[in-house]
């Protein structure tokens, strides 16, 4: 309770009059308060969890865990948001080619040309939202937040395209 600075809540001078319901939620309130504001430092002084950082500004679940999703259409955008996908980025480190972080892969990559194009199209028609006129971080945040079904089956789509590439 020293952590939350509610030593002074249980104080019978301080507290008279107040409600046990009330001490708790308000209790209850500091303690989450104090979670939240841990969480936030915590994420901020990692050194990886890009993406997430990128999409995550508060501590609640995301609309994708409520969606139904098959198990690899879940896996491919939680994956995808916490920086866990298996992307080439160290590899392309140390081979010297283009980093693959999860704007490369799902927004700027070459080989992929044709299936983002189609992508984007199908966007458009789905959400009429034009991703041509957006930068690549705008455009990375609007895909991991909507349509989950239909951004996870493109994830799904191009990393099967990768893997008969490789």
């Amino acid at each position: 309770m020293a952590n939350c600075e509610l030593n002074n809540l249980f104080n019978t001078s301080t507290t008279d009059g107040l409600s046990a319901k009330f001490l708790a939620n308000f209790a209850e309130n500091v303690m989450m308060d104090n979670y939240f504001e841990n969480w936030k430092r915590d994420v901020n002084n990692m050194p990886k969890l890009r993406t997430f950082k990128l999409l995550h500004s508060n501590f609640e679940a995301q609309s994708y865990v409520r969606s139904v999703l098959s198990r690899q259409q879940r896996s491919a955008i939680a994956r995808m948001r916490s920086d866990t996908y298996p992307l080439e980025i160290e590899k392309g480190r140390y081979r010297g080619t283009p980093v693959e972080d999860e704007k490369h892969f799902l927004i700027q990559c070459p080989q992929y040309l044709s299936k983002r194009n189609t992508f984007f199209a199908d966007f458009h028609i789905r959400t009429s939202i034009n991703l041509s006129i957006l930068n690549d971080d705008e455009i990375l945040i609007l895909l991991l937040t909507t349509n989950s079904k239909f951004v996870s089956n493109y994830i799904i789509d191009i990393t099967q395209f990768r893997e008969q590439l490789i």
